[in-house]
């Protein structure tokens, strides 16, 4: 697997991603990334998923070795980069060998800047998220900030060989509604994108539920992501133009994370969903 080495962490270096959501009612603030623009440009340069872990360096960044070929990126603030003591500027993806050392010094024009890996850093979520959270000791690695001999291991992404684009969903308000045959039928189906759906809402093709659950008797709040079961048995998923309220139950939503994955799907694109326990 290849890796990556902290030879000098540089101050306050640590592993952020957007942070985590809804979990203020449990006393856990959200954490993430101070900068979130500059670390989607480097999310959205290696073309990784909106949730990927990423360095943050604060004011003075690191210095890093690489012990395999990889691509990165670098964003935020300019921290007078150098690889392999030749000049690199933020917001390109440039190529690593085997061997390669990444330099900085002090931040310039600003203070936080980004250090992306093409692939999936090894590391594991806690509450959701890879944000470091020094004062809980949770998330990043071994959730504390970077020091020095500390190795990161990533996954080369390969071309997904199934036909069909995953989407993380969660339980809907709805969804214990379902009986369990109509859970694992919904969690096991592929669907298709319909070919009449539009801004406002996809029109799920495929095999329908054959156990669906009664309309509500009011209608309640729907919102981009939400996933409506009507009386057929195919899901429907609310967009961006979609109603606000609706009467079919909601069994299950597509986070803002997703929603942008879920979006780039071509009508007639196939899809299945992975469902996400919420806490």
């Amino acid at each position: 697997m290849p890796k990556l080495e902290i030879i000098k962490p540089g101050l306050m270096t640590s592993i952020q991603d957007l942070g985590r959501n809804d979990l203020a009612y449990f006393a856990i603030p959200k954490s993430g990334v101070m900068d979130v623009n500059a670390a989607k440009i480097a999310l959205l340069l290696l073309n990784l998923d909106a949730d990927s872990p990423l360095i943050e360096c604060t004011s003075i960044g690191p210095h890093i070795l690489f012990h395999d070929d990889g691509e990165i990126a670098i964003t935020g603030a300019d921290f007078n980069w150098t690889l392999n003591d030749k000049v690199v500027r933020p917001n390109v993806v440039f190529e690593i060998k085997k061997g390669d050392l990444l330099k900085s010094q002090v931040a310039k024009d600003g203070l936080r800047g980004y250090i992306a890996v093409k692939g999936k850093l090894n590391l594991e979520k806690v509450y959701d998220s890879f944000s470091t959270y020094t004062n809980a000791k949770i998330g990043g690695h071994e959730g504390r900030l970077l020091k020095k001999g500390d190795v990161l291991e990533w996954e080369n992404e390969e071309v997904e060989k199934v036909n069909y684009k995953t989407i993380l969903i969660k339980p809907g308000p709805e969804f214990l509604s379902l009986s369990e045959n109509a859970k694992q039928d919904f969690l096991s189906n592929i669907y298709k994108i319909g070919r009449d759906s539009n801004r406002m809402g996809i029109r799920l093709e495929g095999a329908p539920l054959k156990e669906t659950i009664a309309r509500l008797k009011n209608s309640v709040p729907v919102l981009p992501g939400f996933i409506q079961l009507p009386p057929s048995g195919l899901p429907i998923i609310v967009l961006q133009d979609g109603q606000t309220t609706g009467g079919y139950p909601r069994i299950a939503y597509v986070s803002q994370v997703y929603l942008s994955k879920l979006n780039q799907i071509p009508l007639g694109g196939n899809m299945k969903f992975v469902m996400k326990e919420s806490i």
